[in-house]
């Protein structure tokens, strides 16, 4: 049977990805390598034998992984394929399995890896065989966990009560990298199969002779049809993008598995970025960069801006109080790590839109004046898209309730975009606040209606799990 071209770009995909494995896995080499230092020079314990497992482990796989992938043999290559993702999957669960270091978004790290082969099938199998690590990484990690050392709880409980959220997470990785491999497949083949008829159409005309078209109305029909065809690869490419928007928005309803106000507050944030951004094209600012398709970008891309606080401790990122001074630090580094996130995202809308949505997530807390974090930067120094969500960012944080404080009044809030004008905000993004104040208003109240009912839903789950929260509420939202 021969060899079809879409048989040789996924053959070829299989032997690309392979080699990304085997590369993540080498620089997975670092991991056990920094155990032993940081334990020989006194900052942090790790037992040198597990660290040493832990090397020898991720060695072995890495060159086998390395020696499979030299051949172009079709079949050493999908064993490559699977070996590879089950190291990764046990890179993953030999580092959770100790409770050395506290892992949660890391077990999803297969499942993702695997939705680059655009194997639907794979992608189930491994997210399923990395549920099941998890779980057993789970329960081998009870044995360890301080509050059963102690005796306060024992090792049954401690792991009934942590197994629901770990299901919850496994649902939700579960369900996009379903729909992500499926989508991308499909995609794929359908754009391939345009390209051949596309090609076999201008054959067919190279082909035919000039008497062939004496007339007007034949030449008209067949610039018709590639004319049509061109249109419905353009309609593919709209499409594809239109579906990564839609993965975007689905993983971001992911993060309220780790945040209580996390998914509000991105839309919300969202929403006044694009209000802002309206408002200053309308006062005569920022006009030729400010396109509909621009600002539309700077939306979406808003909704990614705290993507770096799956890698903070839940305990901090939901504290029902203020922060001390250590956990305010760690909560300033998920603008760094959210960029580094960011840095793995597949290109979308030519790369562009990642560009916006990791300048969005590092600067997002820098301000006008050089007060904010993390490199206290200046004025214009700072990305627009950034110095705008700056303040959408801000001006839902002051009128939204949060585990710490009471959300304050829109007439209050605006007053401190007057307040702050020139100094955190630049001057004419606070004055674009201010000019929106009614607005702001309308678009508050379509929240609260819209998202009252799911928010005490959500708010009682939250209860459930951490009963630090039982007071949280009841002086009102």
């Amino acid at each position: 049977m021969p060899i079809t071209e879409e048989d040789s770009f996924f053959t070829e995909n299989i032997v690309n990805i392979n080699k990304k494995i085997y590369t993540i896995l080498f620089c997975a080499l670092i991991v056990p390598i920094t155990f032993v230092i940081l334990t020989h020079v006194g900052v942090w314990y790790v037992p040198t034998p597990y660290a040493f497992m832990i090397l020898i482990y991720t060695l072995v796989m890495a060159f086998t992984c390395f020696i499979l992938n030299k051949t172009w043999n079709k079949k050493l290559q999908y064993v490559s394929m699977y070996l590879g993702l089950l190291a990764i999957s046990g890179f993953v669960f030999l580092l959770g399995m100790k409770g050395v270091i506290v892992l949660t978004i890391s077990w999803a790290f297969a499942p993702f890896i695997s939705c680059l082969y655009y194997n639907r099938k794979l992608t189930r199998i491994t997210t399923t065989i990395n549920f099941f690590l998890t779980i057993i990484a789970y329960w081998l990690r009870s044995s360890a966990v301080t509050l059963v050392l102690s005796g306060v709880k024992t090792q049954e409980r401690w792991f009934i009560e942590n197994v629901p959220g770990v299901i919850v997470e496994f649902i939700f990785v579960f369900l996009v990298t379903d729909l992500l491999s499926k989508r991308t497949y499909e995609t794929f083949r359908r754009l391939m199969s345009i390209n051949v008829d596309k090609d076999g159409a201008y054959k067919r005309l190279n082909e035919k002779t000039l008497e062939q078209f004496n007339t007007n109305k034949e030449l008209q029909e067949k610039n018709e049809y590639i004319e049509k065809l061109n249109n419905e690869l353009k309609s593919r490419n709209v499409n594809l993008n239109e579906n990564q928007h839609k993965i975007i928005e689905f993983v971001v309803g992911s993060f309220g598995a780790f945040d209580i106000f996390g998914v509000t507050h991105n839309y919300h944030t969202g929403k006044y970025v694009q209000e802002i951004c309206k408002q200053l094209r309308s006062n005569g600012y920022y006009a030729q960069e400010l396109t509909d398709a621009k600002i539309d970008e700077f939306m979406l891309a808003a909704l990614l801006h705290d993507a770096g606080k799956i890698r903070i401790p839940q305990d901090i990122v939901n504290k029902f109080g203020k922060y001390t001074d250590e956990e305010y630090e760690i909560m300033k580094t998920h603008p760094m790590e959210g960029r580094k996130i960011l840095e793995g995202m597949p290109p979308i809308d030519d790369g562009t839109f990642n560009v916006t949505a990791k300048e969005m997530a590092l600067y997002h807390h820098e301000r006008w004046d050089g007060s904010g974090y993390p490199y206290g930067v200046t004025g214009d120094t700072i990305p627009l898209c950034a110095r705008i969500l700056g303040a959408a960012d801000v001006l839902d944080a002051l009128i939204s309730p949060r585990l710490y404080k009471e959300p304050m009044s829109i007439a209050d809030a605006v007053k401190v975009f007057e307040a702050e004008k020139g100094k955190a905000f630049e001057p004419c993004i606070a004055d674009a606040v201010v000019s929106f104040k009614d607005e702001i208003i309308k678009i508050d109240r379509d929240f609260k209606t819209f998202e009252g009912a799911k928010f005490d839903d959500e708010l009682a789950r939250w209860k459930k799990y951490h009963p630090e929260l039982k007071n949280f509420g009841k002086a009102g939202k």
